[in-house]
């Protein structure tokens, strides 16, 4: 329920002040610290598997013949990245052709209200 003894002149609720710059950069500066020492550790992890992955020989050799004998295979793998950064381009530009769809209809609405 809202309170209308307040009245149209109430003052508008403030946002609370920004932290000064240097509590903020060593905010930052924790948080990539934390999220290096993250990738530090997957990345040892990932050094440590290969090489006492001896255990995986025998899959990463079917692996490789599966690839080397069929060259669709080969080629789909080679040109996933490519693939990928192309279908997340088309959703950025969905979302910016609807954007500025959204901001033409909000100009016109404005328009025929005046």
């Amino acid at each position: 329920m809202v309170d209308s003894s307040a009245g149209p002149s109430a003052p508008a609720a403030t946002a609370a002040p920004a932290p000064p710059l240097m509590q903020r950069l060593g905010r930052a500066a924790l948080l990539l610290s934390v999220a290096t020492a993250l990738a530090l550790a997957c990345s040892a992890a990932v050094l440590a598997l290969v090489f006492r992955a001896d255990f995986l020989t025998g899959a990463a050799a079917a692996v490789d013949r599966l690839v080397f004998e069929h060259g669709v295979v080969a080629a789909f793998l080679a040109s996933s990245p490519l693939l990928a950064a192309l279908l997340v381009g088309y959703g950025y530009m969905q979302r910016g052709i609807r954007r500025r769809a959204a901001a033409r209809l909000a100009e016109a609405a404005a328009a025929q209200s005046r």
